[in-house]
């Protein structure tokens, strides 16, 4: 049999099994919310989430139709449960506990990128791993980062300097923080050279960059929504063959686990055993002691170069991109940075950051699912489509919902009239109301409990 035919009977037999599998227990509860009609029975709403133009463009229209709360249709006619209510998103990351893990699509992805790692866990070892991981992360060791974070910044300074006496007329920002970012959290926590703001040929630093050029001018097809989406539906038994089926995504997924897991190990040999807080310290320590195993240290590596790299470097691109476009505040903020004395004394920068980090998320969107019967709360009442008004939501076991932290991060209720704009004052501003972020009430960051 041609091997092309075999692999499309395969797949169908997988798509038919998924369809009878939740044909068999469709989600009544939410049934009766509004919400955009479903455009195709195989795709529903995710490949069109997918394809936007412009990321949040669709999630906001929506919410300006259909309230904060209300229902889309994913892969396989499924239900979904679309939010960007306040007291429904605290319920769900703050308040629940482990009740509402990450769907088996995401934790898959994640463990084909990085591996069983924190972001990837649940309930015990997720708890585990966060509590050897957390004394990184304290307030008093992240100031004993500043010198290398310093260190890496002037660099970046120079060669940017550089670039421009050299007659450059474009610099692009994104590649540079993300190098700079590479650096940082090579030497400030994993006590290891990248060399990426000097061009130095690193395995790990160039399959970075690779892999995000290939990743962002990557266009979604239907395979590619439609694979990872049957991880949530077919039986346990079955997941062990999904395995088998490769997208161009998965691929890159797959080639940086591999080099990522060799870097830490590296990594984890050379790490000083002299009891400070510093992650590898830490990881090499649990690897002595073996609170965690070989795999579990491999991948917190792993996840915090890729998230360092990403999440910076994105941060500090739209931070630039946002004060060029308003010189009043570029000049205050260059005074602050001119009389520094810490980070504490410099209010505005704080405020730049955290308005910039809300209108340009990282994460557009978050997806759990619940793992029990519950009911979810809403701050803002809603109208079914029978006309009822319901100040809470019912939701059966199984049920898929996805958080929209772009839509919330604009609510008008929430952030002001002017919240489609970048005002970094609004954070010196006294706000009431239902908090659901551990940082400046926002929702970039979903690693609350989970």
């Amino acid at each position: 049999m041609d091997t092309v035919l075999a692999v499309y009977i395969f797949a169908c037999v997988l798509v038919l099994s998924a369809l009878v599998y939740h044909v068999g227990s469709r989600r009544k509860a939410i049934q009766h919310l509004r919400g955009p009609t479903c455009p195709s029975v195989l795709l529903g709403h995710e490949f069109e989430l997918r394809s936007q133009r412009t990321a949040g463009d669709l999630e906001m229209a929506w919410q300006k139709l259909y309230g904060n709360t209300f229902r889309i249709s994913g892969c396989f006619a499924q239900d979904i449960l679309m939010t960007s209510d306040p007291k429904a998103i605290q319920h769900i990351l703050r308040n629940s506990g482990y009740r509402y893990p990450k769907t088996k699509d995401i934790v898959h992805v994640w463990e084909l990128a990085v591996g069983k790692s924190v972001v990837a866990a649940a309930g015990s070892i997720h708890q585990r791993q966060r509590k050897i991981l957390g004394p990184a992360f304290s307030s008093s060791q992240l100031k004993n980062y500043a010198t290398a974070f310093k260190a890496t910044g002037i660099e970046l300074c120079r060669k940017i300097r550089e670039l421009v006496d050299g007659g450059t007329v474009e610099v692009n920002m994104l590649q540079w923080a993300g190098r700079a970012a590479l650096d940082n959290i090579g030497l400030a926590s994993l006590e290891y050279k990248f060399g990426a703001l000097d061009g130095k040929s690193s395995e790990m630093a160039d399959l970075i960059r690779r892999s995000f050029t290939s990743l962002s001018n990557m266009s979604p097809t239907p395979l590619v929504v439609l694979a990872p989406a049957l991880w949530r539906f077919l039986p346990e038994s079955m997941l062990s063959i999904l395995e088998r089926i490769s997208t161009p995504e998965s691929k890159i997924f797959e080639q940086f686990n591999t080099v990522a897991r060799k870097t830490a190990c590296e990594t984890i040999k050379n790490a000083p055993r002299d009891g400070s807080k510093k992650l590898v310290t830490l990881l090499a320590t649990a690897s002595d002691k073996d609170l965690l195993d070989k795999d579990e240290i491999l991948s917190q590596l792993a996840t915090f170069t890729l998230a360092a790299e990403d999440t910076v470097a994105s941060a500090i691109s739209w931070t630039l991109y946002e004060l060029s476009r308003c010189p009043k505040y570029q000049a205050r903020v260059r005074e602050e940075i001119v009389c520094l004395v810490d980070y504490e004394n410099m209010p505005l920068l704080n405020a730049a950051i955290n308005e910039t980090l809300r209108l340009h998320p990282l994460m557009f969107t978050f997806s759990r699912y619940a793992a029990e019967n519950d009911v979810i709360p809403l701050s803002e009442p809603i109208t079914t489509r029978v006309g009822e008004t319901w100040n809470e939501i019912p939701v059966e076991k199984g049920q898929m919902v996805m958080i929209s932290a772009y839509t919330y991060n604009r609510l008008p209720d929430v952030w002001g009239e002017d919240s489609d704009n970048w005002n970094p004052e609004r954070f010196f501003q006294e706000r009431s109301g239902v908090s659901v972020g551990l940082h400046a009430n926002l929702l970039n960051f979903s690693e609350h409990c989970h």
